[in-house]
């Protein structure tokens, strides 16, 4: 079998690569199509990649929105699948989806020829990766989505400003549009799931961020609570506001831990004595020696965070990551600081003392660990796509659950 993975860039890159490998450890072939800017990561995990796409076109797409900016645009999110009009600001879920469509449109001709060279068996896509979709429907393909950690899309058969804009897509390839996939792969735990009307397959998240030399005061349990703080790696937004944070986690008691993607402009000078500064550092391996994490509301942190069982502190700025502060604060795993001009150390420390010390937290981050690693792993889901290649994309697994 040939599997063809489509992934887009930064943060959604380390999704995919489970799966991708567990492919390749069954024995089939595996390829990855991904724009130019993500090819780095991708073979630095191991994996045959093909570069698809104007990476300009790609950048001009993204900069053209600013429906969900964490300042100017609409925060409110209160599904992740955009399926119900008013539960997203219609503009803001008209910027969003078109943001995807454009990208797509970016992609897809390079995709679709690379695709009819290679002849692919299935198509396995990041769900904002549109263009795997039309690409698995103009070589007559079973298409899988691979969510990033929620689900989050949009139902384009339904949404008028979104339906005629995506089926242009498939227009030009002469095939009917599909509107959606066979079904979801989906590592999110079932408590922060969000309903969508797309069949959903779930997978448990086995973390990845990339290689790394173990460092050996990584391997010494500290006197005190470690806790990472982190601004992700997608946003600058926390960066300003990292010495505050670690500055309440030492009120706090704790040891903190402040890592920051290579581009933050970070130094330890910005930083208050006590407080161990990392770049570029794989937050998979970091987290499982700490005791909480401090983070913006970035889904790969936040779902890494709650697959090890850490109480999370968010401080959100977007519509997404508010969505995430939602839904770790209501399963009971996390508090959420969102202040106009970002908490002060105090309200940080009261917040760091309530996760290490109240139960609830713990215990709730904990149940969403084991619900994780309840969850199939990623060799179980090869044969769901071993089976939906050998039927024609027919799904009769109990790997899938339909809404």
């Amino acid at each position: 079998m040939r599997v063809l993975f489509v992934a887009t860039a930064g943060a959604h890159l380390p999704w995919i690569t489970p799966l991708s490998w567990a492919c390749q450890v069954a024995g089939h072939e595996v390829l990855v199509a991904s724009r130019p800017a993500a090819t780095g990561f991708l073979t630095a995990a191991g994996l045959t990649v093909a570069p698809v796409g104007d990476e300009d076109a790609i950048r001009t797409a993204q900069a053209a929105h600013r429906g969900l900016a964490s300042t100017g645009g609409p925060r409110h999110l209160a599904s992740g699948w955009v399926s119900n009009p008013e539960r997203l600001d219609r503009e803001a879920r008209r910027l969003l989806g078109t943001r995807q469509i454009t990208s797509a449109d970016a992609m897809t001709d390079d995709l679709v020829a690379l695709a009819r060279a290679w002849r692919p068996d299935v198509v396995v896509y990041d769900t904002v990766a549109l263009a795997g979709l039309v690409t698995a429907a103009a070589v007559k393909v079973p298409a899988f989505g691979h969510t990033w950690g929620f689900s989050f899309g949009f139902d384009f058969e339904r949404d008028e400003d979104l339906r005629q804009p995506f089926a242009r897509l498939f227009e030009r390839f002469g095939v009917e549009p599909r509107f959606a996939p066979e079904a979801w792969i989906d590592p999110c735990p079932q408590t922060l799931r969000s309903p969508h009307p797309v069949p959903w397959a779930p997978m448990r998240l086995v973390p990845y961020n990339g290689p790394l030399v173990l460092p050996e005061w990584l391997l010494d349990r500290p006197e005190r609570p470690r806790v990472c703080v982190t601004g992700g790696v997608t946003t600058t937004a926390l960066t300003g506001l990292l010495g505050r944070l670690a500055e309440g986690v030492l009120r706090a008691g704790a040891e903190p831990v402040v890592t920051v993607a290579g581009h933050h402009d970070v130094s330890a000078a910005d930083l208050p004595d006590g407080v161990r500064l990392l770049s570029a550092f794989p937050m998979s391996t970091l987290l499982s020696s700490c005791d909480a994490v401090i983070h913006h509301g970035g889904v790969g942190t936040g779902m890494i965070s709650a697959v090890t069982g850490l109480p999370q502190l968010v401080v959100p700025h977007t519509a997404i990551q508010d969505h995430w502060a939602e839904r770790i604060t209501e399963a009971g795993a996390g508090l959420t600081l969102d202040l106009p001009d970002g908490p002060d150390a105090d309200a940080v420390a009261e917040a760091v003392t309530a996760l290490l010390t109240v139960p609830r937290h713990r215990a709730s981050a904990a149940r969403l660990r084991d619900e994780n690693a309840a969850m199939p792993a990623p060799a179980r889901l090869v044969g769901l796509l071993e089976r939906a290649v050998a039927e024609g994309g027919v799904l009769g697994d109990d790997l899938v659950v339909r809404p």
